[in-house]
């Protein structure tokens, strides 16, 4: 049986993934979660320690199932491939990195657990490419911190054109070029 703060926060974590922070409001958490006024301000002190909440938690599960593909009995190579090739929906976007464009961003607290996310996929992305280049895998030649950054990089816009182009394939595309790319960094055996 979950309680009422549960269902804030779901119904949070859910609203702020499709809406962004700006265009959700108190009122429109409580109707989703079916909680009133007088819960929402019991368990939260308003919409900011909320939404910074909800961030939390959904940043807790981002690193997890991030460090979960990246943190495997498999070579580092292997690895990054299978971070690049799991399943997105690009229409939904992702669901931090939507926030960059929303004002909110400017906000530590919102902030905060967003680039707490994004530190540790670079962080394990980076681990995984050295792992790689120690391998013979990935050619000495390449900085496995700033090709951590452009993968990433890569997901992030392919997220960006999916739902710009109401297109939910263009994170796949874009995707399989950042795997292209890495496969020209590979040597060849």
């Amino acid at each position: 049986m979950s309680s009422k703060r549960d269902d804030l926060l779901r119904a949070a974590k859910k609203l702020l993934w499709e809406r962004g922070y700006e265009a959700t409001s108190p009122r429109d958490i409580q109707e989703a979660s079916g909680a009133g006024q007088g819960s929402f301000y019991h368990h939260f002190e308003g919409k900011l320690a909320l939404a910074v909440a909800a961030l939390e938690e959904v940043s807790a599960e981002m690193c997890a199932s991030a460090t979960g593909l990246l943190d495997a009995d498999a070579s580092g190579r292997d690895r990054v491939t299978r971070y690049l090739l799991q399943t997105r929906d690009g229409l939904k976007g992702c669901r931090l990195g939507r926030f960059a464009g929303d004002a909110a961003i400017n906000e530590p607290e919102l902030r905060a657990p967003i680039e707490r996310y994004f530190s540790v996929l670079e962080r394990y992305l980076a681990k995984a490419l050295s792992d790689a280049q120690r391998a013979g895998e990935l050619t000495s030649k390449c900085k496995p911190k700033d090709l951590a950054t452009m993968l990433v990089a890569i997901v992030q816009g392919g997220f960006v054109l999916s739902r710009i182009h109401r297109d939910k394939d263009a994170i796949n595309r874009a995707t399989a070029a950042g795997l292209a790319l890495l496969s020209e960094a590979t040597k060849r055996t």
